[in-house]
């Protein structure tokens, strides 16, 4: 019997990116950067036009100084989001893109923060395959 590979599931992925992010924190790592936005890809469809739309997961990491009267620190945040985009020549209507509205600390839970990320690449997903349905965009060969 054969070994079919299937694809990681995405919300493993992103919560080791996460996990690993607040690991380099942790350790003082010297890769350590408090603004940084990571991409997981979620799906890609080919469009009838024969152009492909992708959609990403995205995982932003910022830092925020909090002023309080007893000791200021910094705040490490997340925000997740998904983004879908047609990368078809001369496609009229080619990005989608869905963000949470609030943030998450990096100290909580990687999982939790992950599945919040699970609703909105699910949306991502269905504008792509409807997209992908209907656009007629050709391919870009690199002129």
């Amino acid at each position: 019997m054969s070994y079919t590979p299937s694809a990681p599931d995405l919300k493993t992925e992103l919560a080791d990116r996460i996990r690993s992010h607040r690991k380099n924190r942790d350790n003082g790592g010297r890769y350590f950067s408090p603004h940084v936005k990571v991409r997981e890809e979620a799906g890609r469809f080919t469009a009838a036009g024969e152009a492909e739309v992708t959609v990403e997961a995205l995982v932003s990491f910022s830092t925020k100084y909090v002023y309080d009267n007893p000791g200021s620190h910094d705040e490490h945040r997340i925000a997740v989001g998904a983004v879908a985009k047609c990368h078809g020549n001369g496609c009229v209507a080619p990005d989608f893109e869905k963000n949470h509205a609030g943030h998450w600390l990096l100290e909580d839970d990687a999982d939790k923060t992950a599945e919040s990320s699970l609703p909105l690449v699910q949306a991502a997903r269905e504008w792509a395959q409807s997209h992908a349905e209907k656009c007629r965009a050709q391919p870009y060969t690199g002129r």
